[in-house]
């Protein structure tokens, strides 16, 4: 098992593209997963479906939508991850995932088994750093060598950003715009400079997403970022071709080669 780090270990910036998991079932999402890999993700997001998804834009929660209409189990998320790590275990597997389903599980447990289901990190973008509930996790995960990714935004300040140094490991999570996740037509001014200063704050390599669909997005991104994280523009992919598992698959296969051959 490859752990995060090893993924920043060249020149290359790491493509990580997200699904969520159980769109339009659990079965396919071992498909969509296999596909991508194959396509060039250095890493894998796996979503876990969540009924109040406030980070998300209307793309991921129609995907929660779709998959929280089949029975929904932890025991089954755990499952199909295992199933993809099976297939693919020098692939590092990330959780993104809201906070209630994994306190409902208990914090042990679930660190636990997602550890034997080939889990190396986890981003939860509704638990701040600097809360109890977060120095409690984080002891968890870092006693089984999971990361605790996570978020800066445009609005997060230098104070916070060194601040959060202490309790973040793996990779930065750095949101590239203002609002929820979802396809954007233009990059913010001065992100460039701002993924630099991010980096020689924290110390850890800054990943980019939110917004980023194209090609030529991610190309220019990874210029200057250790990686580029698309969600949206995927999932309308598994949103528009799911229904056909071949057909889904082979698009899901080219999107992954064409953007990883655009990047750096």
């Amino acid at each position: 098992m490859n752990s995060i780090s090893s993924a920043f270990s060249s020149d290359k910036s790491v493509f990580i593209p997200y699904i969520s998991l159980g769109d339009p079932d659990y079965e396919s999402s071992v498909v969509w997963a296999d596909a991508l890999i194959r396509g060039g993700a250095g890493i894998l997001e796996l979503g876990i479906p969540f009924t109040d998804p406030v980070a998300d834009g209307p793309v991921i929660q129609k995907a929660f939508k779709r998959a929280l209409s089949h029975p929904f189990s932890m025991k089954k998320i755990l499952e199909i991850t295992a199933e993809i790590h099976k297939l693919h275990p020098q692939t590092p597997l990330v959780y993104l995932t809201y906070f209630n389903p994994l306190y409902s599980m208990g914090l042990e447990a679930f660190a636990e088994t997602a550890k034997n289901s080939g889990i190396q990190g986890l981003i939860i973008p509704d638990l701040p750093y600097d809360t109890p509930e977060a120095e409690e996790f984080f002891s968890q995960l870092k006693k089984r060598k999971i990361d605790f990714i996570h978020l800066v935004t445009p609005a997060t300040t230098e104070v916070r950003i060194r601040s959060m140094k202490s309790l973040a490991s793996g990779f930065i999570y750095y949101v590239t715009s203002y609002g929820v996740t979802g396809e954007r037509r233009a990059l913010a001014d001065g992100l460039e400079d701002r993924i630099r200063s991010v980096r020689n704050q924290v110390g850890l390599p800054v990943c980019a997403g939110f917004g980023i669909s194209s090609v030529d997005q991610a190309r220019t991104i990874s210029e200057y970022a250790d990686g580029v994280i698309i969600g949206s523009a995927v999932q309308k992919i598994i949103e528009e071709k799911g229904s056909d598992r071949d057909l889904c698959a082979s698009a899901l296969l080219a999107f992954a080669s064409g953007i990883r051959s655009a990047m750096r």
